[in-house]
């Protein structure tokens, strides 16, 4: 066996049966340093860096803790005068709502919420705006000498001349090309994109109305009103599945006090001595913990070898200093096609012995609740759905162990069916789209299951438009769909690898066809993907998929800077 076939295997029995490395010198074994340092949670946290309250309050709030609020509202905005632009910049930049009125929003929200044992607590509201620039704006703000200085040449491109290289039509005639987009295309791509999001419409729209009556050297270009589907589909998207079930959860203390984490942890410490290192992996069952680096620039990256251990961000910076702690975010403005889905669902569930629902939460992964197959294996559990404490506890390959918890009040415990090994996909199939964009403890085309951990992003979705209901909505054709925001400190090997490569290939990072909800391809015009369903009897039937459910139509490469840079860099004002 070669040393690194070695250090792959030895790395998953040490996340799925720890106790047989007991008193082992992994460094005998493979020649190389032990990955497996003291395992307790507090202890491995205490390497971690410690956002203050000056730090707190320069990152802009939606990369962390992020704006989970039902209604939001997206302004794409074109730099008309230079000089009144970046008076403007400096203007707004106290409205910037920062990481840490974000973070103390989120905590006393679910404080209240475990106190009064509801899920909304009354009378807690607020109002967020955040924004961030393409690299045309930041050009025209701060200099080109500047705007040059950002080494991603995914964003000094835009999404328009990377879509082909996306997956997107290339076909003008197709309605994903950027030449039909709403904004963001060809030749109405923003220099600005400001992001407001409230709980009540009202108080988005008053907001809303300040910020466009206050405009000075710039222009609307386009706007997007979203909000949380109603009713029963509360926190779904319009395919009907629950969405942003799976979040990473982001390395970093709030103080140096032991339990003070920007994400809480919830794993109970493993023992003096015991060699179980998932209590340091993971914010909760199933919430892996990333390095802050993987989403704000200049911050402790994830390191390729360990995943308990950080490692220093590029050198020499490939972006300019003042932007230390911003964030690429990416935009997409995605139209669904239900009836189109659904219609597939049913002919290929007729084909394949089975349900429509079951084949569709196939494709996604998880059921329409969000509860996942990998243990709900036939049919929809609800109740597994809203426990997150359970319903993001699983792996793909391996047998998944419960993770011992802290004393959580009011939780009972996780008493749902564990996940069952499906090295072969059996039960969450290769194809699905939980699968391809992350595939946990599958070891990929680019080695080990840590390079995963580089792969994620921070995903800030929401939908657009009417819901199709039948007769309450009855119109298919209508344009409704997915407002998707993601952060990332790359754009490249983040948000462009998960589509590119594992979404839109049909062998990466396993065989079994393409995504079916997101992946794209195209050759001369050709839109057709596959996926290879599994049989009861072991065989694959392999399935044509013949069209697009989800169609791009509009959005945008853009950068979120840290808010201290509203009034320096991009206002022209001294650092």
């Amino acid at each position: 066996m070669t040393e690194p076939r070695a250090r792959d295997v030895l790395d998953r029995i040490a996340v799925a049966e720890p106790q047989l490395l007991k008193g082992v010198d992994v460094t005998d074994l493979v020649g190389e340093p032990a990955a497996l340092p003291n395992a307790q949670a507090d202890e491995a946290g205490s390497t971690e860096p410690v956002y203050d309250e000056d730090a707190r309050r320069d990152i802009q709030g939606n990369i962390v803790p992020g704006f989970n609020k039902d209604h939001q509202h997206f302004l794409f905005l074109r730099i008309c005068d230079r000089e009144r632009a970046r008076q403007w910049v400096a203007a707004i930049s106290p409205s910037i709502t920062s990481m840490d009125e974000a973070l103390g929003f989120v905590r006393e929200y679910r404080a209240r919420r475990l106190a009064e044992g509801v899920r909304a607590p009354e009378g807690l509201t607020a109002t967020w705006v955040n924004i961030a620039f393409s690299y045309a704006g930041i050009t025209t703000l701060a200099g080109a000498g500047e705007a040059k200085r950002f080494g991603e040449a995914s964003f000094r491109q835009g999404l328009a001349a990377r879509s082909t290289y996306l997956g997107d039509p290339t076909s003008t005639e197709q309605a994903g090309h950027p030449d039909n987009w709403v904004v963001g295309g060809t030749d109405n791509e923003a220099d600005v994109l400001v992001v407001v999001a409230a709980d009540g419409k009202p108080e988005l729209m008053d907001r809303v109305e300040e910020i466009r009556d206050g405009l000075d050297g710039l222009e609307v270009l386009y706007e997007q009103c979203a909000a949380a589907l109603p009713g029963a589909l509360a926190g779904h998207e319009h395919f009907g599945f629950k969405d942003g079930v799976s979040q990473p959860g982001v390395r970093g203390r709030l103080s140096d006090a032991p339990d003070d984490f920007l994400t809480p942890r919830y794993a109970a410490a493993a023992a003096p001595g015991d060699a179980d290192v998932r209590p340091a992996l993971y914010g909760k069952p199933g919430q892996q913990l990333v390095w802050p680096g993987q989403f704000l620039l200049g911050e402790p990256r994830q390191h390729t070898e360990n995943l308990l251990e950080g490692t220093a961000p590029p050198a020499p910076p490939t972006y300019p200093e003042w932007a230390r702690r911003g964030s690429y975010l990416v935009c997409r403005r995605l139209r669904q096609d239900v009836a189109g889905f659904w219609s597939f669902a049913a002919a290929a569930a007729r084909r394949t012995g089975t349900t429509a629902e079951h084949f569709a939460s196939m494709m996604v992964g998880r059921w329409p609740s969000g509860a996942p197959l990998m243990r709900a294996v036939k049919h929809d559990d609800p109740a597994l759905a809203g426990d997150e404490f359970a319903n993001n506890n699983f792996l793909f390959d391996d047998d998944t162990r419960p993770l011992p918890l802290r004393g959580i009040a009011g939780y009972t415990g996780d008493k749902y069916p564990r996940a069952e090994g499906d090295f072969l996909g059996t039960v969450c199939p290769h194809y699905a789209h939980i699968r391809k964009t992350h595939p946990r403890d599958t070891a990929t085309e680019l080695g080990k299951p840590h390079d995963t951990a580089l792969r994620m992003i921070m995903r800030r979705g929401i939908a657009y438009g009417e819901p199709y209901l039948g007769a309450t909505y009855p119109d298919p054709d209508a344009d409704r769909g997915l407002m998707f925001l993601c952060y990332g400190a790359t754009i490249e090997d983040q948000f462009e690898f998960l589509t590119r490569r594992w979404s839109n290939l049909p062998n990466q990072p396993d065989d079994g066809g393409h995504d079916p909800v997101i992946g794209q391809r195209d050759s001369r015009g050709d839109r057709e993907r596959f996926i290879d369903v599994p049989t009861a009897a072991g065989a694959t039937t392999r399935i044509t998929i013949e069209r697009d459910w989800v169609i791009p139509t509009g959005g945008g490469y853009f950068f979120a800077p840290p808010i201290s840079a509203l009034t320096t860099a991009l206002a022209g004002q001294p650092r």
